[in-house]
């Protein structure tokens, strides 16, 4: 399995959000007032998962149109959202640039950048390859402490270096940066593999082919040299960083779990029976997913049931089909069945919650957490995501929550002049000696603004 965390987000023009830069933990709980700007960063991961997992020929229908997302609805801005991951200790950043002008949705460039190595992006028809000057140079120089071997020992000379130099070249490929690249389309791996004898560090040189059209007879060859990892079961597969970068972002995307917000009301209603394995935005699917997770397991998972078991001591929940083939959730108390009418939604929301978490999808983000739950068990399901190995972005404007919370994982939002704010706890130490001073609790000291001025002045 790659290990891959996400560090950063950058993102312009999209609503409030006209140029935020945020530093993203394990554990982020996003805190701010009404309207400040917390559901637009959840909706600009949302947009980014109608793009590039659901495919979405418009995805800004939803919110009416394009000049409805764009910052001060000026449709000239196009959006920018940029991702910086740490894939297997590589700085791998993403970067995607689109429009929505004239109401036509339109990707007009996209970059993959393996930091310090090599930076490839796509504009229109046009893939512009470029490479790390000093990693160049630095190859140059040291080209005695390389080995290469394509099949048997091949020596690497100087000239060589010449095929790496920076490219830009035309595509006839219709195919978006992350589609055309993992499937292979545009990509295809061979070449040289380059071992750096100190480190054991390995490179590979790759070719992109340009498609042939009607007017060439021949495809463009055009090689890059870029880290590889190795494969832990085939030694003589080597996959580069970029290809195995692109492959886990779109795998990010497509796992990237999102709650925002609940729909409890249709999740008492019996559902037509579908095997999913992952919970819609609103959790309106939760009953099929619990029952193909039954199916699956033979059994309620430990993870699910130990935590829920907790909170409801005298409660059990069962997946159901009804007679007439659909599919519900079944909840009883000491053995007597509770109606759906009468089952509280905290019932629901916290069996969410936990599916969720027990999926362990890469990145999972909950909008306002603290809805139809009581603070013991909002302390549980906090508790519950720290220890796992998902990322979690949370928001919140409850002051339980944000009381409950690390100051380490607390990013603070504002709105100034329409725009958007985010801000971590520079000083979490400064601002606890603060507290004990003033006597006062986090939450407070947010509320009213004590906190801001402090950290303005830290």
């Amino acid at each position: 399995m790659v290990k891959a965390s996400l560090k950063k987000v950058f993102i312009k023009n999209f609503k409030s959000l006209h140029d935020c830069e945020i530093d993203i933990g394990k554990m982020n709980v996003i805190v701010g007032a009404n309207a400040s700007g917390k559901s637009n960063l959840i909706e600009a991961f949302r947009l980014l998962k109608k793009i590039y997992s659901g495919k979405d020929s418009f995805p800004f229908l939803e919110w009416w149109g394009y000049d409805n997302v764009v910052w001060q609805r000026n449709e000239e801005l196009p959006i920018i959202i940029g991702l910086l991951f740490d894939i297997e200790g590589y700085d791998i950043y993403f970067e995607t640039n689109f429009t929505g002008v004239g109401q036509k949705f339109q990707i007009l460039r996209e970059i993959l950048d393996v930091r310090d190595y090599v930076k490839i992006y796509k504009e229109g028809e046009w893939i512009t390859i470029k490479h790390d000057k000093n990693f160049i140079l630095n190859l140059t120089k040291n080209l005695d402490d390389y080995e290469t071997e394509y099949g048997g020992k091949v020596k690497l000379r100087k000239n060589k270096i010449k095929l790496i130099q920076d490219r830009k070249f035309r595509t006839d490929l219709d195919k978006r940066l992350l589609d055309g690249y993992i499937n292979g389309d545009v990509f295809s791996s061979w070449g040289i593999k380059l071992t750096e004898k100190k480190t054991s560090k390995k490179f590979v040189f790759s070719a992109i082919r340009q498609p042939r059209t009607q007017k060439e007879e021949k495809s463009e060859i055009i090689h890059i040299l870029c880290p590889a990892l190795s494969h832990p079961k085939n030694e003589f597969y080597t996959p580069q960083v970029f290809i195995i970068s692109l492959e886990t972002i779109l795998s990010i995307f497509n796992k990237l779990l999102i709650l925002y917000p609940l729909n409890i009301r249709s999740m008492k209603v019996p559902q037509s029976f579908r095997r999913e394995e992952t919970p819609k935005e609103d959790g309106t699917n939760i009953a099929s997913v619990y029952h193909t997770i039954y199916l699956k397991e033979g059994k309620i998972p430990e993870e699910i049931y130990n935590p829920f078991s907790m909170v409801f001591p005298k409660i059990d929940v069962r997946p159901h089909i009804t007679d007439d083939g659909r599919v519900m959730i079944k909840f009883f108390e000491d053995g007597l069945e509770l109606l759906p009418p009468n089952t509280s939604d905290g019932f629901y929301k916290i069996l969410t919650l936990l599916t969720a978490i027990y999926l362990k999808p890469p990145l999972l983000i909950i909008d306002e957490i603290e809805n139809s739950l009581h603070p013991s068990t909002l302390e549980l399901i906090l508790d519950t995501i720290g220890i796992g190995d998902t990322q979690a972005i949370i928001t919140t404007h409850s002051p339980v929550v944000v009381d409950m919370t690390e100051l380490s994982n607390i990013i603070l939002v504002e709105k100034e002049q329409g725009e958007s704010k985010f801000k971590r706890i520079k000083d979490p130490e400064k601002i606890r000696e603060f507290l004990i001073e003033k006597g006062i609790t986090f939450s407070e000291g947010w509320i009213y603004g004590d906190l801001f001025k402090t950290e303005k002045q830290a």
